[in-house]
């Protein structure tokens, strides 16, 4: 084996699931392509009030007027995607019905408060029956017009609370006494409204603002929601989510994103250094992160601080999986009649703030001269990258079979961590190197002509004894001769349960190699009727076991006669010893028996 240099690549990587997003726009010179902030921009974010889209009347929706030019725009023209919220009450609104009149003129109950760019705005009673029925078949609706569509990214809850948000910050106590305001009230309001975006949305994420009610953030967490919090400050978030919510739950599968607080402006105004403020976002699992610090044209020319931590955010913010070491053969040995073997041992290290919350798998090229692939496959780490944990590193194995017809010569290793259910689907990695096609090379493989002639790892026919086999106890195991004078192990008693074999010896063992088990065994007597058969149990370097490769069964109708047993399996990268082993299997019942075994071998069909 041979480790590789790797170059690694600190670009900000905008991968599915995860990134820097900006208020939405329409406007196409926003986002220049050579401006520098375009690509870091991941996600238009649409807020908008819902008489937008049902002004006039229940189900008479503009939907197509609202989200078409939408998804032409940042989905189609820019390649990027898109996120929405709706809301009920929003005091930045210059409405005076955010939530549409119509719904009042039905007979929801509602109170008046004074907007900031209003001095009327009608707000309904979040807990009323009547409202909450409404609100959803507003969201079934624009679940079944929105639901999985290409391009959305995700939608957060919008219906209850000022801008969605868990607080009744325009309320006062005679308000909420005479609506009938309750805790109860309110977390079982909550409650029907993630179930009603639950149902909906069954394809896409949806956000629940998360506050101090911790009830409704666990209930909206077992039903698959995830957490957002808009209130993003120096010191900590608003209701200190990250701590209380977003740390533990991160864990449980459920995605985090930020929002600040206050503007640029605003914060210079209250001494709020941004460093910090990046800082203490960044220093919780939030795979999404809300730049609502600037506007576009402040965003062209900003500041040399907010540019500065807006790049730094966009190489930390949700996963970032560096390939951190890679050990190959020195060579890669071809005899022209077997697969080729390339040992792949990798060492991965998730540089990223946030775990990854899909299922990943590699797939390894081989590649010629020619940029055509000789060989390839696809690997799923056994540790999947869901548990691919911030800051920790991920041993993985794999193994790339080259096609024994491979002519000699250079060629180039190259990686990609894909989806096979979505084959569009292309992670980017912190690797340098990245082609047209998503792979990442990782350097030169040389092939060479090599002359293979089959041994024996391991052949016993007992001429000289039991040869170092051991038995279970309640078994014993002595040299034999069978009625042909030909010389046999003879194993015979009772053994009376609590082991899986009735005798065994151990052999060394080699990683990554196929091998073949075969012996003759004749059956005299066995009682109960349990059918024995031989194994390769492979064991790591400390003696802990890996796996097994196990034969086919003695057939007990032909009880008395030799019968030819075979297993054929691949050693795990980390083995080190086998126990080559007669097996009884079943664990706990006592079972006496007469067996002999002979001409047994071990043999390497494929090693590297």
């Amino acid at each position: 084996m041979r480790d590789v240099t790797l170059a690694g690549d600190d670009a900000a990587l905008t991968n599915p699931g995860m990134g820097l997003y900006a208020s939405g726009t329409l406007d196409p010179s926003d986002l220049p392509p050579d401006a520098w902030f375009t690509r870091l921009i991941a996600i238009g974010y649409f807020r908008d009030d819902w008489a937008q889209l049902e002004p006039d009347a229940d189900g008479q929706y503009k939907f197509d007027e609202y989200f078409q030019p939408v998804f032409d725009l940042w989905v189609k023209g820019w390649g990027k995607r898109v996120a929405f919220r709706f809301m009920s009450s929003n005091m930045h609104s210059r409405l005076k019905y955010v939530t549409p009149k119509w719904v009042f003129d039905s007979g929801v109950p509602f109170v008046v408060h004074r907007g900031l760019y209003t001095d009327e705005q009608v707000d309904p009673v979040f807990w009323d029956e009547k409202y909450l029925k409404i609100q959803e078949q507003f969201i079934a609706d624009l679940g079944t017009y929105l639901d999985g569509r290409p391009g959305l990214e995700f939608v957060d809850i919008g219906s209850i609370g000022e801008w969605g948000e868990m607080h009744l910050s325009r309320w006062t106590a005679d308000e909420l006494r005479q609506t009938g305001f309750t805790e109860d009230k309110y977390i079982a309001a909550y409650r029907r409204i993630i179930d009603a975006f639950a149902r909906a949305f069954p394809h896409t994420r949806v956000f629940l603002n998360v506050g101090d009610y911790d009830c409704i953030n666990d209930y909206a967490a077992i039903r698959g929601l995830h957490f957002r919090q808009d209130g993003l400050t120096p010191s900590r978030p608003s209701a200190d989510v990250g701590t209380r919510f977003y740390r533990p739950y991160s864990r449980r599968g459920v995605v985090c994103n930020y929002e600040f607080h206050s503007s640029y402006g605003d914060m210079r105004e209250k001494g709020w250094g941004v460093r910090e403020t990046f800082e203490k976002g960044l220093s919780d699992p939030i795979s999404y992160l809300h730049l609502n610090l600037v506007d576009y044209e402040q965003l062209a020319n900003p500041a040399p601080e907010v540019k500065e931590a807006i790049v730094d955010a966009s190489r930390r913010i949700g996963f970032r999986f560096v390939l951190e070491e890679l050990s190959v053969n020195d060579r890669l040995r071809l005899d022209g009649s077997k697969p080729g073997r390339l040992v792949l041992t990798q060492t991965w290290r998730n540089a990223g703030v946030a775990p990854c919350y899909d299922s990943y798998a590699l797939r390894w090229s081989l590649v010629g001269r020619n940029g055509h692939a000789v060989a390839e496959t696809v690997t799923f780490p056994r540790t999947p990258t869901t548990l691919w944990w911030p800051g920790e590193t991920v041993p993985v194995h794999d193994m790339l079979l080259v096609p024994a017809a491979t002519l000699p010569g250079a060629y180039r290793l190259k990686v990609e961590m894909m989806k096979p259910e979505q084959p569009g689907t292309k992670i980017m990695l912190a690797i340098a190197g990245r082609d047209a096609e998503g792979r990442y090379d990782l350097g030169g493989i040389r092939a060479e002509r090599v002359e293979r002639r089959p041994e024996p790892a391991y052949e016993e026919h007992f001429a000289s004894g039991a040869a170092g086999w051991s038995a279970e106890n309640g078994m014993s195991v002595a040299a034999g001769k069978d009625t042909d004078g030909r010389p046999c192990l003879v194993v015979t008693g009772r053994q009376p349960g609590a082991a899986w074999s009735y005798a065994s010896t151990r052999v060394n063992a080699l990683p990554y190699t196929r091998y073949r088990l075969s012996c003759w065994m004749r059956v005299e007597e066995i009682e109960p009727d349990r059918a024995p058969y031989v194994k390769l149990g492979v064991n790591a370097g400390d003696g802990a076991w890996l796996t097994n490769i196990n034969s086919n069964p003695y057939d007990l109708r032909q009880l008395g006669r030799w019968q030819l047993l075979v297993a054929d399996g691949e050693t795990p990268p980390t083995a080190a010893t086998a126990d080559i082993a007669i097996e009884r299997g079943v664990l706990e019942t006592p079972i006496s028996a007469a067996i002999r075994i002979r001409d047994i071998k071990l043999e390497v069909l494929e090693t590297p």
